[in-house]
């Protein structure tokens, strides 16, 4: 048989309000923020058609400057590949670290255009991108812009809270020391 405390916390629970969403009096959830995001952004833009490929090749570390490409591939290949549907995008990911990062731009006619994209940081990389291929930028929706400010809102208030919190353990540490660790004796 279940404990009698184990019991008495789920029949609690029940009467207990629902934990707050991640985002208060917002239709908004992970998958719309994520979707938003993806369409909107740095990244969002339009490759104009005689772009065939993006080739993105870096090692599986990140020291020695893929850190840069890594983050590339992680937030703006998928914002192009989302408007770019028909653009083939490969990322090859090498085992040695020492390697050349290179971003390769396959355009019709057989024309390629390298980017060396070793010790970049990924802005960087998305504007050399958007420069090089003459790309259109997308413009954001007002309903993405909506669910972006309120993720924005959201990320500064979790913060704010995790510095009260921080402060609060300390204040617990330093009274448990104080007391020679055992904590409060009231």
């Amino acid at each position: 048989m279940v404990s009698i405390k184990i019991r008495m916390f789920h029949l609690r629970s029940v009467n207990r309000p629902p934990p707050h969403s991640p985002l208060p009096n917002s239709p908004i959830n992970r998958y719309n923020k994520r979707l938003a995001l993806t369409r909107a952004g740095i990244g969002a833009a339009i490759l104009p058609p005689e772009v065939r490929k993006l080739a993105l090749t870096f090692a599986v570390r990140n020291k020695d400057g893929h850190m840069g490409p890594r983050k590339f591939w992680y937030k703006y290949l998928p914002r192009l590949k989302y408007h770019n549907p028909a653009v083939d995008m490969e990322v090859s990911r090498e085992g040695v670290s020492g390697g050349d990062a290179t971003l390769a731009i396959e355009f019709d006619g057989g024309k390629t255009e390298t980017i060396h994209v070793k010790h970049k940081h990924e802005n960087q990389i998305a504007r050399a991108v958007i420069e090089l291929t003459k790309a259109k930028p997308v413009p954001t929706s007002e309903e993405d812009a909506e669910i972006i400010a309120q993720y924005e809102l959201y990320k500064v208030r979790t913060e704010e809270q995790q510095v009260i919190n921080e402060r609060r353990r300390a204040e617990r540490r330093a009274e448990k020391n104080a007391v020679g660790g055992i904590g409060k004796l009231a």
